[in-house]
């Protein structure tokens, strides 16, 4: 009887210790799956360059870039009259000087003040160079500066005055782009997640198709505002031939678009200052017809640091 009773004891111990093992098994075993691990995403690190780590941004907690394409010179005594005074505006060649025209322009002036204004977190930026039409008085960036100041920001809440800022040596579309981008760099060091652009509608096309892919910026990060011009019809014909001209060269460095490039030979100093871009300034120098295919810091997967 006692023989028996130990037996049984001896059987129960064994069947416990079993149970115990399988439990022990079942937590430590990884679950099974088909499938194989997940890899982490992959980055590409680009890292900033000593001197654009010492830089002091001018401004903070800002994400999106308001462009405003400043196309002429006003050289009249009272800005707030601008678009009063066709005949004191440095207008090219391929401009008409109605008022209507000039009305346009400072329209594009107080639609960027505006823009910006309805985001606190914008920055405003005014973008042309030098004249020739103007000489070396004053930058068409500048002007729009002093236009939309002496109408007292058009009425909006006067610390966008702030936030806005000039970048004065673009003289195409595809300039216009790519140097506020680097402008807006040299303010808050960094870039920006979005860009609005203010133009006449006809334009669109150009920078979201082509200026937009020349400088790898995703088109959901885009905004254009665009408006009617008097001289529509003339206007859409020069439109169709610049859209030509940087279908062949994305970059502008042929001069196919007709216009003057730096007039004054001012070498832009944003490839000493935005060295982040260095691969890029590199393949621009070689004056491409085909699109860089490299990384750019706002590429999707690429990390700044």
């Amino acid at each position: 009887m006692w023989a028996k009773r130990a037996t049984r004891i001896l059987n129960l111990e064994r069947s416990l210790w079993f149970l115990l093992c399988a439990c022990c098994a079942t937590i430590k075993a990884p679950k099974s799956t088909n499938h194989a691990p997940r890899a982490a995403i992959a980055h590409t690190v680009m890292r900033l360059s000593v001197q654009e780590k010492k830089i002091v941004p001018a401004v903070t907690d800002v994400d999106e870039l308001v462009v405003v394409p400043a196309r002429a010179v006003y050289l009249g005594s009272d800005f707030a009259k601008a678009a009063e005074d066709p005949g004191d505006w440095a207008l090219e060649r391929d401009q008409t000087s109605s008022e209507g025209y000039v009305r346009s322009l400072v329209e594009h002036i107080e639609i960027g003040v505006r823009e910006a204004a309805k985001n606190p977190h914008a920055v405003l930026v005014f973008s042309g160079g030098k004249t020739i039409d103007a000489g070396a008085v004053m930058t068409r960036a500048s002007s729009y500066w002093q236009v939309a100041r002496a109408n007292d920001w058009f009425g909006v809440d006067a610390k966008v005055a702030f936030r806005t800022f000039t970048e004065e040596h673009a003289n195409d579309g595809f300039e216009r782009a790519l140097f506020s981008v680097c402008r807006f760099f040299q303010l808050a060091r960094k870039f920006p997640s979005k860009i609005t652009v203010v133009g006449f509608h006809v334009e669109r096309a150009r920078f979201e198709k082509l200026h937009l892919d020349a400088m790898g910026y995703s088109l959901d990060k885009f905004n254009y505002i665009g408006t009617a011009a008097v001289n529509e019809n003339e206007l859409a014909t020069r439109e169709a031939e610049a859209h030509d001209a940087f279908a062949r060269d994305p970059y502008g460095c042929r001069n196919d678009v007709g216009s003057t490039l730096d007039p004054f030979n001012e070498r832009t100093s944003y490839s000493s200052t935005v060295k982040s871009l260095k691969s890029f300034w590199t393949y621009l120098d070689a004056c491409p017809r085909r699109r860089f295919t490299g990384h750019f810091p706002w590429s999707p997967g690429v990390a700044l640091i």
